[in-house]
């Protein structure tokens, strides 16, 4: 299976009058054709920040892109020109936005919005954009005749869906889900992700799915990978990071939310904050919080090193799995 998104070494920071963010810090990704990638991490790891990196999308004039490259089928994205994005953007990579009740314009109706996304990569006479928007909203379960209400006239599932079906408008190869779910109840969640799984597998398209919920990744993903203070710290498929945890923050994770198979009387939350990401520490940026950390992780940065796992991709960014680690296990 090749891969059609490839992030290679993507560093994004923020400049500001305070003090630089570093956002992002040498991050490299891939995804493959048709799979859906979890990645997973508290507020402030960087993934909303990778998410509009991959598009061109990141914020100005504060937002800088430091270094690396993003190819998808092989062009550099970073490269790219205004009318080359232009094309790529809902057509060929497409993103549903964190927060449906501020995603949608409050003065248009959906079926404008949805009509204004197709109109803009064609050439589509009325009558064909109204029956493509009508053809749109069936598909994420919305009655065709809603398509001239206004976003206040619907719930926050239904919002979300008519978010999805502007971003599957023009049937994109990938699609960058960023917390989908954020501000609806559980079982509108389920309705969600159920609907985005079916239409993906119906498309043909290939998910990035952003979340802080390990048990959405485990139901929708193939792969996952877990973001702690702007970096990969561990990735492979969803079985390898589930099954044979390595890396402190991931068991930290894993510890701190119930099972239902474990008879426990207290979670285990991780001690202390995240970094600040205007002061990174200069080893690893996990040591403060981790149980296991020595001198060495103190003064020097873990690489990513590879453990195998079922497709030979699973990678952790700790000392204690790298060679000498394990010599010293």
């Amino acid at each position: 299976m090749s891969n059609i998104l490839e992030i290679r070494d993507l560093a994004i920071h923020y400049e500001m009058q305070d003090g630089t963010v570093k956002a992002l810090n040498g991050v490299s990704l891939d995804l493959k054709e048709g799979s859906a990638h979890g990645l997973v991490g508290e507020t402030g790891a960087g993934k909303t920040t990778l998410a509009k990196g991959i598009i061109r999308l990141t914020p100005a004039p504060y937002g800088k892109v430091k270094s690396g490259q993003i190819f998808y089928n092989g062009r550099d994205i970073l490269q790219m020109s205004k009318q080359e994005l232009r094309e790529l953007r809902g057509r060929h990579i497409s993103m549903i936005f964190q927060d449906p009740m501020t995603s949608l314009n409050p003065v248009l109706t959906v079926g404008d919005q949805i009509g204004e996304a197709l109109g803009s990569h064609g050439r589509l006479s009325s009558s064909q954009l109204h029956q493509r928007t009508g053809e749109l909203l069936q598909m994420v379960g919305i009655p065709p005749e809603r398509a001239g209400e206004y976003p206040h006239q619907f719930s926050g599932g239904m919002k979300q869906r008519v978010v999805i079906a502007i971003a599957l408008a023009l049937n994109p190869r990938l699609l960058i889900a960023d917390e989908p779910t954020t501000a609806l109840d559980v079982t509108i969640q389920a309705q969600v992700l159920e609907m985005i799984s079916e239409l993906r597998k119906k498309l043909g398209t290939s998910l990035l799915l952003i979340t802080h919920d390990l048990g959405v990744v485990a139901q929708n993903c193939e792969y996952v990978s877990i973001m702690y203070a702007g970096e990969i710290v561990e990735t492979g498929t969803v079985h390898d990071v589930f099954k044979d945890r390595r890396h402190p923050y991931t068991q930290g994770l894993f510890s701190s939310i119930p099972n239902i198979n474990e008879e426990v009387r207290r979670l285990t939350p991780i001690r202390g904050l995240m970094p600040d990401p205007t002061q990174l520490p200069s080893g690893c940026a996990f040591c403060e919080r981790c149980e296991y950390a020595q001198e060495r992780c103190l003064r020097e940065h873990p690489s990513l090193y590879p453990v195998g796992g079922e497709e030979g991709i699973h990678q952790v960014r700790c000392f204690r799995s790298g060679p000498q680690g394990k010599e010293d296990a």
